[in-house]
């Protein structure tokens, strides 16, 4: 028992898998920030299209579960499905501004977490929308919502105003919504 407990105590333990220490010759079983400098330790992975701070698989480096994915932004869950969309308000229907106000509801029995992702879809290129948080590779304007503690629980419900400017005189906006839930940009 005494020499067990010496073997797990003192023969698996290296001062450099305690604490990075760039002088030990004993390389460190987690992926360090060296390994993700493509551009200054690996040019070739940064020539080839490594993008420093992400692994070339472009998976997370430790969990590859659909949270750990989502977390990272790498991937996002459509969760339309099981969300109501009710058009509460829209305002200026005849100026150059528009103003829709929705409230997104939880129908579902499961829980929607991390941040709502709100994309507005089939937008003319004569309407821009205000408020956008960001656009998705495809070019479509979307709106986070930091969810209430990270979380939208069954039953709950969120309210998103989405602000929109028409070029010249326009009629009214038409487009449609596609919910997602995730991190990052989609």
């Amino acid at each position: 028992m005494n020499d067990l407990t010496d073997f797990l105590v003192n023969a698996l333990y290296d001062p450099a898998f305690v604490h990075l220490d760039p002088n030990s010759p004993t390389k460190p079983f987690v992926i360090t920030e060296r390994d993700l400098t493509y551009s200054k330790y690996r040019p070739d992975l940064a020539a080839a299209g490594a993008v420093d701070g992400r692994m070339p698989s472009l998976l997370p480096p430790s969990n590859n579960d659909a949270l750990s994915r989502r977390d990272m932004g790498l991937e996002f869950l459509d969760v339309t499905r099981q969300l109501a969309i009710a058009l509460i308000e829209s305002e200026g229907n005849g100026g150059s501004r528009q103003e829709d106000v929705y409230r997104i509801t939880n129908n579902s029995s499961s829980i929607v977490d991390t941040h709502l992702l709100t994309i507005v879809r089939g937008l003319s290129d004569q309407i821009e929308m205000e408020n956008a948080s960001g656009f998705t590779n495809g070019g479509d304007p979307y709106l986070r919502e930091f969810l209430p503690d990270g979380v939208l629980l069954p039953g709950q419900s969120v309210v998103q105003t989405l602000v929109f400017k028409r070029k010249h005189h326009h009629p009214r906006v038409s487009y449609t919504l596609t919910l997602l839930s995730g991190q990052g940009d989609p």
